[in-house]
């Protein structure tokens, strides 16, 4: 399945990203451990998407899997710029960003699985080799995990927001 060494630095900093992304959504916020993971899922991420972009070669041209990787681009950076100026809301805004940029991390991993793994059981025992299968079969799942990932979110924002309000997190933010 992998190719080429792009391809496998890739699917290992993919890998590292999809790891450190669920230890850091359930885990403990503004801990020493939470900011080590978050520039291990930050390096990650960067590392993948530069790669991704390096795909280029591969499929001779720009195609939506490079629209978002520039999509995710920008989550990830406004996800750290947020937490590196600490602005008035950075943490709401730090926890949107890279929320969204993980979820869109698990909608590549499902897509993925569905070209490497899915399409080609598919072909093999039921003959099915249509695209459009394909797409909805990928659509279908990655609307799965955007809609897992929003409620999850959505359920946690309160307790980001109850976070920031908290004596002790002003205390170590400043």
């Amino acid at each position: 399945m992998i190719q080429s060494t792009t391809g496998l630095i890739h699917t290992l900093a993919a890998m590292c990203a999809l790891l450190t992304g669920i230890v850091i959504f359930f885990r403990t916020k503004a801990t020493p451990f939470h900011r080590a993971l978050g520039y291990v899922y930050s390096v990650s991420m960067t590392v993948m998407l530069v790669t991704a972009f390096l795909t280029y070669d591969l499929t001779k041209s720009f195609n939506f899997v490079h629209v978002f990787a520039v999509a995710s681009s920008a989550q990830l950076t406004l996800g750290f710029w947020a937490t590196f100026r600490r602005r008035r809301g950075w943490l709401a805004k730090h926890y949107h960003w890279m929320c969204y940029s993980y979820i869109g991390l698990c909608d590549a991993f499902v897509a993925e699985t569905a070209t490497r793994i899915v399409m080609p059981y598919l072909i093999a025992h039921y003959q099915i080799n249509s695209m459009g299968w394909f797409w909805v079969i990928v659509g279908s799942c990655s609307f799965g995990v955007f809609v897992v990932g929003k409620w999850l979110i959505e359920r946690n924002k309160q307790l980001v927001a109850k976070f920031q309000n908290d004596q002790a997190f002003r205390a170590i933010s400043s």
